[in-house]
């Protein structure tokens, strides 16, 4: 048998079953596809396919920003919660609240007034703030607080002199004003006004030919009194000179005093007795440290024959600059024979002297005892009539508080 025949026969074999099984393969898949419903469409939401910037889009569910409450434990705590008072009902019951509200009656004043007035005098000096208060005072002299603003006067009194109590800045308080010191500055030529213990030394040169000076004690019995003794030399020859003052009004508060005295005055050469009363006052001005004014006039009164009353009156200002420096000026109108009727020319001497002082040691007590001063001056007389010896000098002084 010849292999073609055979070849044939075995393809058509092939390709008859090949046939037959996509036959069969078609009709099982007519059959599925026969089995689904084509009449019924698929239920499907539109809006999950819209795009994120659809106009039509519902708007997102609101998120919850508070977070789940934890459920209330029941314990021990404490509880800062509202007590059940509406804050609109709290009544205020301190004393200052009520008085901010309105004066209770005419010059009276309230605590927002008061408060007010310390905020202004916060940045003031004390003589400024202590302007204020007394201004303060006049316009409610009912003040609510006057007790306590007059006691803050006194503390302002005691630092713009100079003489608040040692510890006062730990809560001790000022010396009151009517026991409190003046310390009034002490003048060279002229009496002193200030009834206050104390020693002075001076010592004067003069041209061409003057040489003189003065050692001065003084001691207070009470504020107001005291008594001392001098011992110098003068124009009319060396004195010995005890004597006694008062002080008439003398307010640290003020800074007044108005002062009057007796002295004995004993001159050696000279040999005579002269009787000196004297009166003066004397003015603080609250400028820097204090601006002492004072204007005297006194008398001597001779016992020899042939003589004549001598005047002399005087005029002194010293500014304290700060607590270490002074300046001083002072005049001196010395005159005799004003209205003699067997002298023709009245005798005149009138000079004036300036300088500077130091405090060459600060004052250990309340009351400005332990302060030493010392000072320097130029004299120059301006106005003379005899006593041609002296055309000017230099004046060395010292004045130590007890």
């Amino acid at each position: 048998m010849r292999p073609t025949p055979l070849l044939t026969v075995l393809l058509a074999a092939l390709f008859a079953s090949s046939s037959a099984f996509a036959a069969d393969k078609a009709k099982k898949a007519a059959e599925e596809e026969d089995e689904i419903p084509m009449g019924e469409e698929l239920d499907v939401d539109e809006s999950d396919f819209k795009d994120a910037g659809d106009p039509d889009a519902d708007p997102p569910p609101a998120r919850i920003e508070e977070a789940d409450k934890e459920p209330e434990e029941e314990g021990d705590e404490l509880d800062f919660g509202d007590d059940g008072k509406n804050d609109d009902d709290l009544e205020f019951t301190e004393d200052d609240e009520q008085q901010s509200v309105r004066p209770r009656g005419p010059g009276e004043d309230t605590a927002k007034l008061y408060r007010d007035t310390q905020k202004k005098t916060k940045d003031m000096t004390p003589d400024e703030e202590q302007l204020v208060w007394e201004a303060y005072l006049e316009r409610y002299p009912k003040s609510l607080f006057r007790e306590r603003i007059e006691a803050h006067m006194e503390e302002l009194s005691a630092i713009m002199f100079g003489e608040r109590v040692p510890g006062s800045d730990k809560g001790g308080g000022a010396i009151d004003a009517v026991d409190r010191e003046l310390n009034f500055a002490q003048p060279y030529s002229l009496s002193p006004l200030d009834t206050r213990s104390h020693i002075s030394v001076g010592v004067q040169w003069g041209f061409p030919s003057w040489f003189g000076g003065k050692v001065d004690a003084e001691y207070a019995f009470m504020r107001q009194f005291s008594a001392h003794v001098l011992l110098g030399r003068d124009f009319a020859g060396g004195v010995v000179q005890p004597g006694a003052k008062y002080a008439i009004i003398k307010s640290a508060r003020t800074g007044t005093i108005l002062s009057a005295g007796l002295d004995f005055k004993l001159n050696t050469s000279p040999t005579f007795l002269a009787f000196r009363p004297t009166v003066g006052f004397g003015q603080r001005v609250r400028v820097l440290k204090g601006l002492d004014l004072a204007a005297q006039m006194s008398v001597d009164i001779e016992t020899r024959e042939y003589s004549d009353l001598r005047y002399n009156w005087g005029l002194t200002a010293n500014l304290r600059a700060n607590d270490t420096v002074s300046v001083f000026w002072e005049w001196s109108w010395d005159a005799k024979y004003l209205s003699h009727p067997d002298v023709d020319d009245s005798f005149r001497f009138f000079t004036t002297t300036f300088g500077l002082k130091f405090t060459a040691k600060q004052p250990t007590s309340e009351q400005g005892g332990g302060r030493l001063d010392a000072g320097l001056g130029a004299v120059l007389p301006y106005a003379t009539n005899y006593w041609g010896f002296y055309l000017g000098g230099v004046d060395i002084l010292a004045d130590y508080y007890l």
